[in-house]
């Protein structure tokens, strides 16, 4: 409906109108108000919200004059201007509120018919009127509709009718009017609100403070009978609510993916509606970080009440910095008087951390000295701190002078020297320098890098040294374990491994004396010994003879060798002669036996016969 047309019509409805074509009027100027902004399609309608005074006053009683069914006919007549795609909810209230229908929807004829006969069994006769009540529950209904995944596009219209002050005595806890400015900020300007005032005389002041209430954003307004009988003149208070085109947008429901620097982002969608059809073309503030925007390339056409999917792709600089900040998208109108809408964009830049070169060869290093510097570049688009660290090698630590390292946004050359700890053992290490920054959102990187580890020859010979004595060790521990004896017994052996051993029998002369009758040779510790020395009796012959030992191949051997005269070995005449065991040494007339346990004569075979 035309706007200038609507006012021509309302000053011939002054002049010539009845009440109830005042009344309908008045909710038709309500009803396109709200259509200049949503252009009601099936997809986009308007919910109506009817709020009817249902007090007896509205019937006549106190004194005043009845316009109960005049205010019924006029609520039919304005159902009769209700759209397909609307929806119509009506309450009642004088001392409680009362629902008659919810969301109606209106689709046909037949809908129309089923809430006029709701409103035919309307009946004034309450004894309160609990404005407050009222436009609480008118608010929490508008909540729920604005709420609903549909709502995009819709619009919510309430409208009181009632025809005095409000009248609260004897109900328990009654809400005050202005209680309901928080459902108001709650709903963020989403309803219009319109008070027709009906009373003669009284006029609830607290509708007009509500109405011009800052939440309403403009959106609420108070139509007002001046009190005199003539309630045509109400007319003349009724002005066109002009409800400004609007462009509306949204962010999709799933928050953009972090991107990387020098990439575009995948595309994703806005929604953009608007209450008329207009053409609108998208727009990026300029940002400190020089995103640009390259898609959409070309304008828009969003047709009225209809969400339109808008797709976004945006290209990041390569030098930005990381880290999280929001953008603004304008949705700007090319052919319509229609403001701006802006939205918030956050957008997250991915950390970019990375080293150069691939690789460090830090050369060869002496045990407990220090790498030559070699040059770490850091290339990242975040400041802040960060810790160098090894990784794969105990052998080779970061000095604790650079373990913290400082970063700026773009390069940072790091000059790293590595200390060798001095019980390292020579060889080549292989391992990766770690860079950690600090941000926890930022994640590490790594170079690879080698190094040679010498050690001088006075630490060799040392090491050597020390090896040779350890398996010397070992050895001693296991020839005691071996041999069953203590280190200081096999010293003793060692010691003594040349020296004679075993003992003398004089057979031949019997000594006169028992203590001489048996020489121990161990007891000399001698390697030779001359018989006639140790034996009186050989002297007074004309032969004599000597013992020695021989160690040879790990094994002591005892000789026998004739000096001068003639000797004989087991009756054998011999002039050297291996001695074993319970061998019998002949000198002259002296007679002797040798003995040395298990130190036995091995089989010989003479003259093909077997000797024992």
């Amino acid at each position: 409906m035309d706007v200038k047309l609507g006012v021509k019509y309302l000053k011939h409805w002054v002049k010539y109108g009845s009440i109830p074509g005042i009344i309908a009027f008045a909710l038709m100027l309500i009803y396109y108000s709200g259509a200049a902004k949503a252009q009601t399609t099936q997809k986009g309608g308007i919910d109506w919200i009817v709020v009817v005074d249902t007090s007896a006053s509205m019937r006549g009683v106190n004194g005043t004059k009845n316009i109960f069914g005049q205010v019924k006919n006029s609520i039919n007549e304005f159902i009769n201007t209700a759209q397909i795609g609307d929806t119509v909810t009506i309450y009642t209230f004088d001392r409680d509120v009362t629902l008659q229908t919810e969301n109606a929807q209106i689709t046909s004829n037949q809908d129309r018919g089923k809430l006029k006969q709701i409103i035919q069994t309307l009946q004034a006769d309450g004894m309160r009127t609990h404005t407050g009540k009222a436009v609480q529950i008118a608010l929490q209904h508008s909540a729920m509709l604005n709420a609903r995944p549909d709502a995009l596009g819709r619009s919510v219209s309430i409208v009181f009718l009632t025809d005095g002050q409000e009248q609260v005595q004897g109900i328990p806890n009654p809400v005050p009017i202005p209680s309901n400015a928080q459902f108001l900020r709650q709903q963020q300007c989403k309803p219009y609100i319109f008070f027709v005032s009906l009373g003669l005389k009284e006029h609830e002041k607290q509708l007009n403070d509500f109405a011009n209430n800052p939440a309403l954003c403009g959106k609420g307004r108070v139509l007002r009978d001046p009190g005199e009988v003539q309630l045509n003149q109400l007319a003349q208070n009724i002005r066109p609510v002009l409800v400004q085109p609007k462009l509306d947008v949204n962010l999709p429901t799933a928050n953009l993916k972090p991107v990387l620097p020098g990439t575009t982002t995948e595309p994703f969608n806005i929604t953009g509606i608007s209450n008329v059809n207009v053409e609108v073309n998208l727009q990026l503030e300029a940002s400190q970080g020089g995103i640009r925007l390259i898609s959409p390339g070309s304008t828009i056409n969003l047709a009225a009440n209809q969400p339109t999917p808008i797709p976004v792709r945006l290209q990041i600089p390569e030098n930005i910095q990381a880290g999280a900040s929001n953008l603004r998208l304008v949705l700007n109108p090319v052919n319509y008087k229609v403001a701006p809408s802006k939205i918030d964009l956050p957008v997250t830049i991915k950390s970019e951390l990375f080293v150069q070169p691939a690789s460090l060869d830090f050369g060869s290093v002496e045990t407990g000295k220090t790498t030559a510097t070699q040059t770490l570049l850091v290339k990242s688009n975040i400041s802040g701190t960060a810790k160098l660290q090894i990784d794969g090698t105990k052998d080779v630590s970061v000095p604790a002078s650079i373990t913290s390292i400082s970063l700026q946004a773009g390069e940072t050359k790091i000059p790293v020297q590595l200390e060798v700890n001095d019980n390292s053992f020579e060889g080549a290490r292989n391992f990766t320098l770690v860079l950690t920054p600090d941000n926890p959102i930022v994640s590490s990187t790594s170079t690879k890098a080698q190094i040679h580890i010498f050690m001088p020859m006075w630490r060799k010979i040392v090491l050597w040294t020390l090896l040779l004595l350890l398996v010397l060790l070992i050895a001693l521990t296991i020839t005691c374990l071996i041999q069953r004896k203590t280190p200081f017994e096999l010293l003793q052996d060692f010691r003594n491994r040349k020296y004679l051993e075993g003992a003398l029998f004089v057979l031949e002369p019997i000594p006169k004396s028992s203590e001489d009758e048996e020489i121990s040779l161990t007891h000399l510790h001698k390697v030779q010994v001359q018989l006639s020395n140790i034996i009186p009796a050989i002297a007074a012959t004309n032969s004599d003879a000597e013992l020695f030992s021989v160690w040879q191949l790990g094994k002591k051997n005892i000789y026998l060798r004739c000096l001068k005269g003639v000797i004989f070995v087991n009756t054998k005449e011999v002039t050297t002669s291996e001695l074993y065991d319970d061998d019998v040494i002949e000198i002259g007339k002296v007679k002797l036996q040798f003995n040395w346990i298990e130190h036995q004569r091995p089989f010989e075979v003479s003259s093909g016969e077997d000797a024992y």
